[in-house]
Parts: C-alpha cells; structure tokens; sequence
C-alpha cells in the first residue's frame, strides 16, 4: 500500500480516480477507509442489501469514547458522467488545470469529504487521538440514487449499537459564492404523485358517447398549477408544484383515448407534510371528477422525505463564530433551505444537523470541478470547527 498522504488537494485527486457511479465503489471507500485508519479511527464496513434494489457497501468510521460527539456524514458515489466526449478532461482522471482540479464528484462532494479527512488528521496531529471527544465518519455509496441501502440503514446500525451523537455535519457543496458563506440548516420535503385519469373511449366525432380523460386531468392540472400552493414562511421558499410528465399513449388522431397519465412532483415547505397533500390532491381530484359518473381518477404516492429544519442555536452560532475568525468576516452567515434532498433528511431523526462544504457551482455538470484555492480553504474552515467544537481554542 502507498504512503498515505492526507493532502487535501492529493485525497480528492484520489478520491476522484475512483469512477465511483452508483451502486459502484470502484475504491472510493477503501481510499477513506485506510486514511481513517491511519489516524486510530475503528473502521466498519456496512454492506446493506434490499429485494429490488441494487447492494451497496458503506463505511461507518469513529473515534474516541466519551465526551461530545460529532459526526460527519458524506457519500463516496457519484452520478453517470454523460457524454464523455463533451468533457475537456477525462471524468475520472482528477486532471489540475489553471487552479481547478476537474472530475466526477469534485464538487459533490469527494471534495468535502477529502478536506474534513485532511482537516482530522491536523486536528488529531496537533492535539492528539485523546482530545477530549467522538469524532465518526458516516459515509455511503447510496446517495445518488434510491438511497435505500445508505446513509439511512446507517443510521438504523449506530442506534443498534446505542452509539449517541450530538451534531452532524453533512458535506453537501453549500458555499455561495466564497467558502463559509452559506450552509443549510434544512430541506424541503419531496413527493411524488402519478396519477390516472380513466374516461371513455370514443370516436372524436361522437364526443357525446365517450368521456375524455385528457380534458379533465388538463383542467385539473391548470388548477393546481394557476397560483403558487402557498408564499413561503421565515426559512423556506414558496413550495414548488411541478409537472413533469404527462401521457396519452394515443397515436389515432380520431380517437378519444380511455387513460391519460400524469406526474406532480412538489418540493413543499414547512407548512405542508407529505399527509397534508395527499388529502390536498383528493380534494383537488373531487373537484374535477364528482360531477363524471363516467370517469374516475386515482394515483399513487412517492415520497422521498418531508420538510425539516434544524432550528438556529449553538450549533448554528460555533460555524458562525468559525466563518469569521478564519476568513475575517463581518457579514452574517446565509441559512437556506433551498435545493433538493439530502441525506441529512435521515439524520435529523438522530441529531442535530447542518450542511456545509463546497462551493455549489458545477455538481452534476459536464467537466465538474473544484477551486484549488476553496479546497485549502473549506479545510483550514473544517479544522477551525474542530477546535472550537471540542474547546481547543
């Protein structure tokens, strides 16, 4: 095995190497495994398995026995990397040009994973492996996509184990526009409705005998679409109603189909529950449907989480206090709640929980990439953390 070197800028190059798409490992957790161990850290492989969906490994990592106990939580896998040739270096070659070092996963979020690794290991070398504290890795391969064989049976093992955290940091690429100025201190909720329009078919020139499908969901859908669910409250936007599919699956033009299909996806806030919507939209269908006897309309639900937030306080305030003393600031730090899902949304259920990494400006794009320059700092940021949160400062 290789000299292990905890170089922020060499473990992401590493850890980017590894062409870690989802269920694949392809070495990303091996990568962090042998890092973690070099510093004392017990290392527990957690390979979850589930009918349906595919297997992945997960790597669960502490240290120290007793004292406050922080957790860091993190995923090693990616998405596909698309068209290759569109990319200007290869995905997974971790290639440095011009101050920005290019791969699958730079940004989301190899690269957090990479600075608070290297931001342990200066802790750990200036005060010790005794420092007073837990310090645990939560890391997954199942995040880009179902989820299901993740961070949230992870999560399920350490409460089997009766191992107890206080606060968790989740390294999603939060940053704004400059290390530190932003982090998420929640999500809104998503949920999923297909949905099944049933009329009856007809000729088009004998419109009176049938009942078409597709005129109803229309004018239910423009309804439900027509004006905002609701304004927004203090922490999160107004909840975002989308149509994203709909479907006929009719290629006779003299012909009014029997089914029409749809699909809304809602990203909702804090004044609405996956529960509320669901009557929400049995309400909207009764409007459009209770006066046709000759149609029905029916769904199904897919929810991937619901709205959470965690409330500002100490936690909150320690990354604040460690935003202005490392990076000399005055201005206050942004709380959203903005985005898609996270992982945090199984955390919350354990512990306190915040989001904070990376700058978010390529994740998921054609020729993803980090600044050199942010990934020495969210390190220096990570490290300053770690004092303040176990008092060494």
């Amino acid at each position: 095995m290789s000299k292990i070197n905890f170089d922020c800028i060499n473990l992401t190059q590493e850890l980017v190497k590894c062409p870690s798409i989802t269920p694949k490992d392809e070495g990303a957790l091996k990568v962090v495994e042998n890092h973690l161990k070099d510093l004392g850290f017990d290392c527990t492989r957690l390979p979850f398995s589930e009918k349906g969906f595919d297997d992945v490994d997960n790597l669960f990592a502490k240290i120290g026995t007793s004292g406050k106990h922080l957790a860091f939580a993190g995923h090693t896998d990616v998405v596909p990397i698309g068209n290759e040739k569109s990319w200007k270096f290869p995905p997974f070659s971790g290639t440095i040009d011009n101050g920005k070092l290019y791969g699958r996963g730079a940004e989301d979020m190899k690269g957090s994973i990479a600075c608070f690794i290297s931001a342990t290991n200066t802790f750990i070398k200036k005060y010790g492996s005794d420092f007073g504290g837990q310090l645990s890795f939560i890391i997954t391969g199942d995040e880009e996509k179902e989820a299901i064989n993740g961070t949230i049976k992870m999560m399920e093992w350490t409460k089997q184990k009766n191992i107890v955290f206080n606060h968790c940091i989740v390294g999603e690429p939060t940053s704004n526009k400059s290390i530190g100025d932003k982090i998420k201190i929640g999500r809104r909720g998503a949920i999923n409705f297909f949905i099944t329009a049933r009329g009856v078919q007809g000729h088009t020139a004998n419109s009176n005998r049938a009942e078409n499908p597709v005129h109803l969901l229309i004018s239910m859908l423009q309804r439900i679409t027509s004006k905002p669910l609701d304004d927004g409250s203090k922490y999160f936007l107004p909840s975002s109603v989308q149509i994203p599919t709909f479907d006929v699956e009719n290629s006779a033009a003299n012909v009014i189909p029997e089914i029409a299909k749809a699909t809304i996806n809602i990203r909702f806030n804090d004044t609405h529950t996956g529960e509320s919507l669901n009557k929400w939209l049995k309400d909207q269908i009764s409007i459009t449907f209770d006066d046709k006897p000759k149609a029905s309309c029916s769904f199904t639900t897919d929810q991937t989480g619901e709205c959470f937030m965690t409330k500002p306080g100490e936690f909150h305030n320690l990354i604040e206090e460690a935003v202005k003393e490392q990076f000399l600031r005055n201005s206050d730090l942004e709380m959203g709640t903005d985005g898609g899902t996270s992982d945090a949304r199984f955390i919350k259920n354990y512990c306190e929980v915040l989001e904070l990494g990376i700058i978010n400006n390529s994740l998921h794009q054609t020729d993803e990439h980090v600044n050199i320059s942010d990934l020495k700092d969210l390190h220096n940021l990570y490290f300053k953390i770690l004092e303040k949160y176990f008092q060494k400062n």
